[in-house]
C-alpha cells in the first residue's frame, strides 16, 4: 500500500503503475534472500517491487567498473571506436591495427596513472583520417586523466572532422568535458556532495554543448545519454523547477511497465525529492511528484531528516494540481489525518467503505486499507468483518498478506488467536502465523498446529519448537516429555536456531537428539525432564538442564521470550504460562541449598564463573553480578572443594 513508512521509490512506483492501470496479472512473486526472508509476501522492499513487476530483469544490476566515474564509458567506449575504425572510409589497413592497438592505453589514466609521463601513440599517421582518430584519442587521455583543458581544446577541433563518428562523438564528448569539470571539486572524499563548489560556468556550457549535440544529431548515437545529462546539467545548476518539469514529462513518456520506469523512479528519488528547494518546483509538475514528495513529509516510521513536516493547510491548498485525481487526493488527505492528526474518524469520512471490488489497483487497495487501520484504531466491531470483506478483491501481490495481517491483528487484540489457526481460517500467510505462533499461542494451540498436515513443514516444525521450547524453559518438564513424542523422525537438527522464524529448516530435533553431557554426566534430555516432572527441585536434573541449553546453542537465545510492542503482531495476546527460567537461577538454587550434594555444588560454583568466560559478560541470563560475586564463587569453590575436579579446572573468576 501507499503510506509514509514505505521507501519512496516503492511510492513512486506504486503510483505510476497505478495511473497506468497495471495490474499484477501474470506476474509472480520473486525470491526472497536472506534480509528479506522475514518479509513473507506482506511486506516489501525496492528490490522485490523491482523484481516482481519487471521480471525480466532477472537481478538488481550490479555496478559496472568506474560506476559514478567519467570512466563508466571505457569499456563500452572501445567496441565502438574499433566499429568505427572498420567503418572509416581512406583509413589504411596499417593505420587502423596501429590505432586500434593505441586504445586499451586509455585504461591507464582510469586505474590511477593520470600522471604518467605520457602516452606511446602510434607515430607515421599520415591519413586524414588516422589523424583525425589519433586526435580523437589523444583527446580521451585528457578526459580520462581529468586534464579538462586539453581534453575540451583536442575535442573542439574535431568539431569539422571528416568522418562522421569521430565528428558525432567529439561534439558529444565536450559536453562530457563541461559537466566532470563543473563537479570536479564538488564531491568530497567520502563522496558527499557539495553543491557550493560546483562550478556553474562549465555547467552553462555543457547546457550550450548538449542543447548543439541534440540540435546537430536529434537522433545520433548518444542523444538518450544526452537527454540524460542535460537533467544532470539542472541538478548540478540547482533548477529544482525545470528539473521536476522534465521528470514529470519522462513519467507520463515512460511506459510502466517497462524497466526503464524502475530507472527513472530511481534517478527522481536521487536527484529531486530529497534535494534543493525542491517542494515549490514539485507542485508545479503534476500529482505523481507531488503524491509521492506529500508521503514522504509524512511521518510513517519517522520523518525524514530535514524534511518539513507538511501541514493541512498546505494539503488543502494542493487540491487544484489533484482536480483529475480525487481519489488519490483523498488517500492523501485521509493518510495526513491517520498519521500526523490522529484523527481516525476523518479517515472513515474522507474514505467510504468499497470492500467488495473485485479487484484494486494500489490507489483503491490502498484507500480501503487505510480505512482498516482507521477502524482498528478505533476499537470498531466491525474491522474484522471489514478485513475479511477485503480479502476476496485483494488479489495483487502482496495484497491479499496484508488484509490478513489486519485480519490477523483484529482477532488476536480480541484474544481469538485461535481462530487464526482453525480449520476455516482465512489467514494462509505462513510468515503472519509464524510471528503468532512465536509469540502469542499456548500449549494447546501450538500443539494443534504442529500436527496439521494441511500446512508448510516449516510451519509446523515450529510450532512444535516453540512448544517444546517454552514448556522447557517454563517449567512445565511433564508436558515436555508428552510433547516429545510429536517430533518426527525425520526431523532436523542442524537448521538456524537464530533464524528460525524465517529459516527453511527448523533444528528441532535439538529437543530429542541435542546433546547432553560434556563432562559432568547427564542423561538425555527427556529422561532429565522426566526427573523435573517428578521433583523440580532436582539439583542434578537441574544442572544437567543447564549444560542442554549451553551445549545446544541456548545462550542469549531470547527471541520466543521477548515480545513485540503492543501494537505489532504478536504484541497482545500471550498464551503460554509461566516465565522463562535462565540456566543461572539453578546454579544459585543449587549454591544456596545446605542439602545439595558436595559434587552438584561444587559444578554449580564452576559453571556459575564460568557464565563470564572469557569476556566478562554474563551468558547463562537472568541478572548479571559484579566481580567481586565471581571472586567469591571462585575461592568457595577452591576453599570448600579442593579435591573437586572443577576446582583443579578453574583457573580465573573472569
Amino acid at each position: 500500500m501507499l503510506t509514509p513508512s514505505n521507501d519512496s521509490r516503492v511510492n513512486l512506483l506504486f503510483l505510476l503503475r497505478s495511473k497506468a492501470g497495471l495490474g499484477s496479472a501474470g506476474l509472480a512473486y520473486p525470491a526472497s534472500d536472506y534480509e528479506t526472508a522475514g518479509f513473507g509476501q506482506t511486506f516489501l522492499d525496492w528490490h522485490l517491487a523491482r523484481a516482481a513487476f519487471y521480471p525480466q530483469l532477472t537481478a538488481e544490476p550490479g555496478s559496472p567498473d568506474f560506476a559514478g566515474s567519467r570512466c563508466i564509458s571505457l569499456a563500452s567506449g572501445s567496441g565502438a571506436f574499433a566499429t568505427a575504425l572498420a567503418a572509416a572510409k581512406g583509413l589504411p589497413a596499417a593505420e587502423r591495427e596501429q590505432l586500434l592497438a593505441a586504445r586499451p592505453q586509455l585504461a591507464a589514466s582510469c586505474n590511477g596513472a593520470a600522471d604518467r609521463a605520457g602516452s606511446a601513440w602510434p607515430q607515421g599517421i599520415a591519413s586524414k583520417p588516422g589523424r583525425e582518430f589519433l586526435s580523437y584519442l589523444q583527446a580521451a587521455d585528457d578526459f580520462y586523466a581529468e586534464r579538462w583543458a586539453p581534453a575540451r581544446d583536442g575535442f573542439a577541433r574535431l568539431a569539422g572532422a571528416g568522418d562522421p563518428w569521430v565528428r558525432e562523438t567529439a561534439g558529444y564528448m565536450l559536453a562530457r568535458v563541461e559537466l566532470n569539470a563543473a563537479q570536479a571539486n564538488a564531491f568530497d572524499e567520502y563522496g558527499w556532495y557539495r553543491p557550493g563548489k560546483v562550478s556553474q560556468v562549465e555547467v552553462q556550457r555543457a547546457e550550450a554543448e548538449l542543447a548543439g549535440y541534440l540540435n546537430a544529431w536529434p537522433g545520433g548515437r548518444y542523444a538518450a545519454s544526452a537527454s540524460g545529462l542535460q537533467r544532470r546539467a539542472l541538478w548540478l545548476k540547482g533548477d529544482s523547477a525545470a528539473l521536476a518539469a522534465s521528470y514529470a514529462r519522462l513519467l507520463t513518456a515512460t511506459p510502466a511497465s517497462q524497466p526503464a520506469a524502475a530507472d527513472l523512479v530511481q534517478e527522481i528519488d536521487n536527484k529531486l525529492l530529497f534535494t534543493g528547494e525542491r517542494d515549490r518546483a514539485v507542485v508545479a509538475n503534476g500529482p505523481l511528484l507531488l503524491a509521492a514528495l506529500n508521503l514522504v513529509r509524512m511521518p510513517g516510521d519517522g520523518l525524514e531528516s530535514g524534511l518539513q513536516l507538511l501541514s493541512a493547510a498546505e494539503l488543502e491548498a494542493q487540491a487544484p494540481v489533484f482536480a483529475q485525481e480525487p481519489e488519490l487526493f483523498g488517500l492523501l488527505q485521509a493518510t495526513h489525518a491517520f498519521y500526523v492528526q490522529k484523527d481516525y474518524r476523518a479517515v472513515l469520512q474522507l474514505i467510504p467503505d468499497d470492500a467488495r471490488q473485485p479487484r484494486y489497483g494500489e490507489v483503491a487497495f490502498s484507500r480501503q486499507v487505510l480505512r482498516g487501520m482507521a477502524l482498528a484504531a478505533l476499537g470498531d466491531r466491525n474491522e474484522g468483518g471489514f478485513w475479511r470483506e477485503l480479502l476476496g478483491g485483494a488479489t495483487g501481490l502482496w495484497q491479499r498478506s496484508t488484509v490478513e495481517l489486519g485480519l490477523a491483528l483484529n482477532l488476536e487484540r480480541k484474544g481469538q488467536v485461535a481462530a487464526v489457526f482453525a480449520k476455516d481460517s482465512r489467514i494462509r500467510e505462513t510468515m503472519i502465523r509464524r510471528e503468532l505462533i512465536a509469540h502469542s499461542a499456548g500449549p494447546a494451540l501450538l500443539k494443534l498446529a504442529a500436527q496439521d498436515r494441511d500446512r508448510p513443514r516449516t510451519e509446523r516444525d515450529m510450532a512444535l519448537f516453540v512448544l517444546l521450547y517454552k514448556q522447557l524453559s517454563r517449567g512445565d518438564y511433564a508436558g515436555f516429555a508428552a510433547s516429545q513424542a510429536l517430533v518426527p523422525r525425520d526431523a532436523d537438527r542442524d537448521g538456524g536456531l537464530w533464524s528460525f522464524v524465517t529459516a527453511d529448516k527448523v533444528p528441532v530435533a535439538l529437543f530429542t537428539a541435542g546433546q547432553a553431557s560434556d563432562g559432568f554426566p547427564c542423561p538425555a534430555i527427556g529422561a532429565t525432564a522426566r526427573a523435573l516432572a517428578a521433583n523440580p527441585r532436582d539439583h542434578r536434573a537441574r544442572l544437567c538442564l543447564g549444560d542442554f541449553w549451553r551445549l545446544n546453542g541456548f545462550d542469549g537465545f531470547e527471541a520466543l521470550d521477548e515480545r513485540p510492542d503492543a501494537a505489532e503482531l504478536g504484541g497482545t495476546a500471550n498464551d503460554f504460562p509461566g516465565t522463562p527460567i535462565r540456566r543461572g537461577d539453578f546454579y544459585a538454587a543449587t549454591i544456596a541449598d545446605p542439602r545439595a550434594p558436595a559434587d552438584l555444588k561444587a559444578y554449580a560454583l564452576y559453571r556459575s564463573v564460568m557464565c563470564y568466560a572469557p569476556s566478562a559478560y554474563n551468558s547463562c541470563g537472568g541478572q548479571a553480578v559484579e566481580v567481586g560475586q565471581r571472586k567469591a564463587w571462585f575461592e568457595q569453590l577452591k576453599r570448600q572443594y579442593p579435591q573437586s575436579r572443577w576446582a583443579r579446572k578453574l583457573r580465573y573468576y573472569w
